[in-house]
């Protein structure tokens, strides 16, 4: 048995040996690391024949990118430079349109003072000494114009008592406008019984002197031509005088 044992062994189907050898773990870690920096040294020498050969050097491609940089600082501080100025310039004409808003408000304060000084100065003139011997209630001015509104008219009457009266005078104000409206002549009677108020602002009451003054509303498309004013008192016609317009 044995014997045939050492045959097989002798013989081609006899089993294979290998034999390795045992490298110590700290060579075969410096190996591996070796193979490791060896293939990272080809890929960055491959990297850079590449990038040389596919495009700029690194340096032009950071000059070019500084200049860029250097550039867009230039530009923000354009930029910034001329957002000031603009800042400045819009505050200066805020300011400058406050300036003439100002300006414009004053003159037209000033347009109303104006026009105030001047219908004192007429209201005044009107306080002149009535001839020698009147008697009684007078009719010292009157005017009628049309006003802001479409339509409307504004009329100021000044009333006055002549002599050294000695009580004062109740009455009232009525006026007879006549119009013009398509060709055809009419007449509106104020105060309007439709409008008490008016009634109310046309009412006397004074010693020596009443100043009157308002408004009302022409028909559509009616013209004033004349206007006839009377002071009433008593159901009794006291003045009258006629306008025209």
């Amino acid at each position: 048995m044995k014997w045939k044992l050492f045959l097989r062994q002798l013989s081609v189907s006899a089993p294979r040996m290998t034999v390795r050898s045992q490298l110590p773990l700290t060579v075969r870690a410096f190996v591996g690391f070796l193979v490791l920096a060896l293939a990272a040294a080809v890929g960055v020498a491959l990297y850079d024949y590449g990038r040389d050969f596919a495009g700029p050097d690194r340096k032009e491609l950071i000059a070019e990118l500084e200049r860029a940089q250097s550039q867009a600082r230039e530009l923000r501080a354009e930029r910034d430079r001329f957002a000031a100025m603009a800042t400045a310039l819009e505050s200066q004409m805020k300011i400058e349109r406050s300036a003439q808003q100002q300006l414009a408000q004053q003159v037209s304060e000033l347009e109303v003072d104006r026009n105030k000084l001047r219908d004192d100065l007429a209201f005044f003139e009107t306080l002149l000494p009535t001839k020698p011997g009147a008697q009684g209630v007078v009719i010292r001015s009157f005017r009628m114009q049309p006003d802001d509104a479409p339509s409307q008219m504004r009329y100021r009457l000044l009333v006055q008592q002549a002599g050294k009266p000695d009580r004062d005078f109740v009455g009232a104000v009525q006026m007879q406008v006549n119009l013009v409206q398509g060709g055809h002549p009419l007449t509106l009677q104020l105060p309007d019984p439709a409008v008490p108020e008016m009634a109310k602002s046309l009412e006397l009451s004074f010693r020596h002197y009443q100043r009157v003054e308002g408004a009302f509303t022409l028909p559509a498309g009616a013209v004033a031509r004349s206007v006839l004013v009377r002071i009433v008192s008593s159901g009794q016609t006291k003045a009258q005088q006629s306008f025209m317009l």
